[in-house]
C-alpha cells in the first residue's frame, strides 16, 4: 500500500520580528503624540522662560478663592491658539502708564516667547481697565487679542458668572470656542497622516514578511 505524505500547514500568526516592527510603529506614533500634546510645550515654555515660574496668575488683591474654572479656561484657550495666557489681577496702575506697565510686567515675567499677559487693573465699583501684550513670536494677532478682551468683558458683565474665577475662565474659553485654530494646530492633521502612514506600512511590511514565510515553507 502506498504511502502518502501530507505537508502539515503551519499555523499563521505574527511572528516575533512582526512584534517587534508593530511596537516599534506604536512607540514612535506615542512619541509623535507626546510631542505635539500642551504638556510638551509646557515644558518646553518653561525651559525657554527661565523667569517664569509656571502659574497661570498673579492675584495681587485676592479675588481668585477657587481656580478651578480659571484655569480651566486658560487651558481651553492655550489649546487652541497654541498660546498660553498669563492674567495678573491688581489696583491703581495710572491709565496712562497702563500700557507700559504691562510691557515691562511681560518681559519681568517671560523675557520672550509665546505667552500672552492679561492685565485686569480695577479702579473701583465697576470701573476697571483690561489690556494684554502677546509675545513678538506669537501666532495670535492683535486681532485675537481685542476679541478675548471683549469676551471677558461680556463674561465679566454676566451675572451668571458669580466670581471672578468664573468670570474670567468663561471669557478665555469662549475665545477659545470663536477663535482659529493655532497656526501650529496643523500638526494634529499631520500627527493623523503620520499615523496612517506608519500603520500601512507596518501593514505592508507584515504581509510581505507573511508571504516570504509562505514561500520558505512551500
Amino acid at each position: 500500500m502506498a504511502k502518502r505524505y501530507v505537508r502539515k500547514k503551519k499555523e499563521k500568526g505574527i511572528r516575533v520580528g512582526q512584534w517587534v516592527l508593530l511596537a516599534a510603529v506604536a512607540v514612535l506614533i506615542v512619541a509623535l503624540v507626546i510631542a505635539f500634546s500642551p504638556d510638551g510645550e509646557e515644558e518646553a515654555s518653561a525651559a525657554e522662560n527661565s523667569l517664569w515660574d509656571g502659574s497661570w496668575y498673579a492675584d495681587d488683591l485676592g479675588r481668585i478663592r477657587r481656580d478651578r474654572p480659571l484655569v480651566k479656561g486658560m487651558k481651553a484657550y492655550w489649546k487652541k491658539t497654541g498660546t498660553r495666557p498669563y492674567l495678573t489681577i491688581l489696583e491703581g496702575i495710572d491709565p496712562e502708564e497702563l500700557d507700559a506697565f504691562v510691557q515691562d510686567q511681560y518681559e519681568a515675567l517671560f523675557d520672550s516667547g509665546d505667552h500672552l499677559l492679561v492685565v485686569y487693573d480695577e479702579w473701583g465699583e465697576g470701573v476697571y481697565y483690561l489690556s494684554a501684550r502677546r509675545g513678538a513670536e506669537s501666532a495670535l494677532t492683535e486681532a485675537n487679542v481685542s476679541r478675548l478682551l471683549g469676551c471677558i468683558e461680556k463674561a465679566y458683565a454676566d451675572p451668571d458668572n458669580d466670581s471672578y474665577a468664573e468670570a474670567f475662565g468663561e471669557g478665555f474659553a469662549q475665545a477659545a470656542r470663536e477663535l482659529p485654530d493655532k497656526a501650529g494646530g496643523s500638526g494634529v492633521g499631520l500627527l493623523l497622516a503620520l499615523s496612517f502612514l506608519l500603520a500601512a506600512l507596518g501593514v505592508t511590511l507584515i504581509l510581505f514578511l507573511r508571504k516570504n514565510a509562505r514561500i520558505a515553507d512551500a
